[in-house]
């Protein structure tokens, strides 16, 4: 059932980004495989990213999954931001993913976000930018029908070196509908580095982290080691 459900996602999001057309035409792509490591296990890990940026739009698909002994994590996104032409340092954004990730007890989720970005400083080296928006998800999604929804606040930093490139990604959830059961305010959080190699080839290193704020949930870490490769498609989108 999930790899279908991985498949129909990839389908449905694909034809989303063949509609979606604007003066650069050039894909990236890129793969990593390597190992991931939590707490008391180590397992496989794999990545897959297509992704386009202009100077006025980011269109971004990602396949992120790992196998440990006893648990495993599966997320697919698509994110889609657009500036806006009279204010290019504002943006509007859109996301939706499928998670499911059993060392934290999160059954099939699927999460919508969408709201209004703002590019602090983009300098030389990198970018920093702030979003704002309104999210919900359905923590059961194959089982259940009940809407949560959330306040999201999002910061991100990207910054390039002449040896390695990083990135921090930090997104806290407030849970603003009724809590019924449990309180699903969370805080998550991602650090990546890349080190580049030759012939387009790299070594990644990422450390993500969900961190809930009920005391009897799980909160979830994971560090990844991978060598990673990218590249341009040869798409005529």
């Amino acid at each position: 059932m999930i790899v279908k459900l991985i498949f129909l996602s990839l389908i449905l999001n694909v034809q989303k980004i063949s509609a979606q057309k604007d003066s650069t035409l050039t894909w990236k792509h890129y793969t990593r495989g390597g190992f991931a490591k939590t707490d008391s296990s180590i397992g496989g890990f794999g990545y897959y990213r297509i992704n386009r940026q202009t100077n006025k739009t980011f269109r971004d698909l990602r396949v992120f999954s790992y196998n440990l002994k006893n648990d495993s994590f599966i997320y697919i996104r698509y994110k889609t931001s657009d500036k806006y032409s009279s204010r290019p340092k504002f943006y509007r954004y859109t996301t939706s993913s499928y998670r499911k990730n059993t060392r934290a007890k999160v059954a099939l989720q699927y999460h919508f976000n969408q709201g209004l970005g703002y590019f602090i400083n983009n300098y030389q080296n990198g970018l920093i930018n702030f979003e704002l928006g309104h999210a919900f998800d359905i923590s059961d999604y194959l089982n259940a029908t009940r809407k949560t929804s959330y306040l999201k606040l999002g910061f991100f930093w990207d910054h390039d070196t002449k040896w390695f490139s990083t990135k921090l990604e930090a997104e806290h959830f407030e849970q603003i509908s009724e809590i019924v059961e449990n309180n699903l305010s969370r805080n998550q959080f991602l650090f990546e580095m890349i080190i580049p190699l030759k012939h387009n080839f790299s070594i990644n290193i990422n450390y993500e982290l969900e961190d809930y704020h009920r005391k009897n949930q799980i909160d979830a870490s994971s560090t990844t080691i991978a060598i990673g490769w990218k590249g341009n498609l040869s798409w005529s989108l």
